[in-house]
């Protein structure tokens, strides 16, 4: 680590130990690099056990904007920005490929309330100028054929929303007689966020809607820290984070290539400051030079919790999509462990879907497990009779417990 940067880390440990949480926990002067990695991780039980300031190191008169995580795997998360946070973070969002302009009207299909990313990128695009059409995401009044019908009619030239949406919108499309590609001429670009995109999904939207897909990668802890460039890769915001990729050990820096533990370190004076926070995601840095020129690129592979052991194999959201990529259905999918079998449910999507001939055997070979595909009919997973709810609850979620298989099982045979 260069001087420079070491500089910047120890002033920002200076500051953070304004924050109750950090005040006795960290070091008063850091002389070294070993020094600050000597310093204990920050988790997601510190910020749940320690809302709603413990991790507060601006003054309480700085504080601008409030958002909170959802809540729905333990205590709510806090997460507190002074103005120059959001000024700093909408600027930096517009360093994503999309390249928003006055030209452009933007459809903004993500949660609001306490949520970040809409808040976040409504202003983005707001700052250079694009029109925002906010379309809650969670809420009956902008139900899906609602969301197609602004699209249309308003001439939509970007939909920002998590991946799964942007799935289901095409599904609300056909049904209501659109083509994704040929009926909304306007659109140039989707910007994605809220769930990993890994490159076959990104190959999915992209065949669905017939336009570029972006992603923007984040957290309510800290807002958006990495965007993707114009060539499709994901930089994180250099001066505002520091970034660590551990193994296991939670000790040892991954090797480039290899994939780790996130670990983030905002190096900005933020209203909100965290010191090495295991975010819970995996990711590694990609050995590849982009044409962009920025460093480094950073693959996400998925959450750590959403990691699937099976003997001693660990399959990542990263390596389920590649399996899936394989099969002529990839829409709807749901997976998980099974007496001992990776158990995959997919969707088809028309009713010749059929398995391609030998890949179960394929893949038993090459990871050595058990795997079972069951390709259901439509509908199995994700309901579409009424229209005006589908979606309103499509939070991203893909992994199901032995006993909703189970439960699933027994509903589809």
């Amino acid at each position: 680590m260069d001087l420079e940067k070491l500089q910047v880390l120890m002033e920002v440990i200076k500051y953070a130990k304004s924050a109750p949480f950090y005040r006795d926990r960290l070091p008063d002067h850091i002389h070294s690099y070993d020094d600050f990695t000597a310093i204990p991780l920050t988790l997601k039980e510190d910020l749940q056990n320690h809302s709603p300031y413990g991790f507060v190191a601006a003054e309480k008169e700085e504080l601008f904007q409030y958002h909170e995580s959802s809540g729905t795997t333990g205590q709510p998360i806090s997460a507190w920005f002074s103005e120059k946070d959001l000024d700093d973070i909408t600027t930096s969002i517009n360093e994503c490929g999309v390249h928003f302009s006055k030209q452009d009207k933007v459809l903004v299909r993500f949660p609001y309330a306490l949520s970040t990313i809409s808040h976040f990128l409504h202003q983005a695009a707001q700052k250079n100028l694009a029109c925002v059409i906010p379309a809650d995401s969670r809420t009956t009044v902008t139900p899906m054929p609602k969301v197609i019908e602004l699209m249309r009619k308003l001439g939509v030239t970007v939909l920002a929303c998590n991946p799964l949406q942007a799935i289901m919108l095409a599904e609300v499309a056909e049904i209501e007689g659109f083509h994704p590609i040929d009926d909304f001429p306007s659109l140039r670009a989707i910007c994605t966020a809220g769930e990993p995109m890994t490159r076959f999904k990104r190959n999915l939207l992209q065949e669905i809607w017939g336009v570029p897909v972006y992603d923007n990668y984040g957290m309510t802890e800290v807002g958006t820290v990495m965007v993707e460039c114009k060539f499709k890769q994901h930089h994180p915001f250099n001066v505002a984070f520091h970034i660590e990729i551990l193994r296991d050990d939670l000790q040892t820096e991954a090797l480039p290539g290899e994939a780790g533990n996130l670990v983030l370190t905002t190096l900005q004076k933020r209203a909100t400051v965290m010191i090495r926070y295991l975010t819970g995601d995996r990711a590694r840095v990609l050995n590849t030079k982009c044409p962009c020129s920025k460093e480094p690129n950073i693959e996400i592979l998925g959450r750590k919790s959403n990691l699937i052991q099976l003997g001693s194999i660990d399959f990542d959201q990263m390596e389920i999509e590649e399996m899936i990529s394989y099969l002529p259905c990839r829409r709807f999918w749901a997976v998980g462990t099974f007496k001992d079998s990776l158990t995959f449910f997919v969707e088809k999507e028309s009713e010749s879907d059929q398995l391609p001939p030998g890949i179960v055997e394929e893949w038993q070979r090459r990871y050595g497990v058990k795997i079972k595909i069951h390709l259901v009919e439509k509908g199995t997973l994700y309901d579409r009779n009424e229209r005006q709810s589908f979606g309103v609850k499509a939070k991203p979620r893909y992994l199901l417990s032995e006993e909703e298989i189970g439960k699933l099982l027994i509903k589809i045979y």
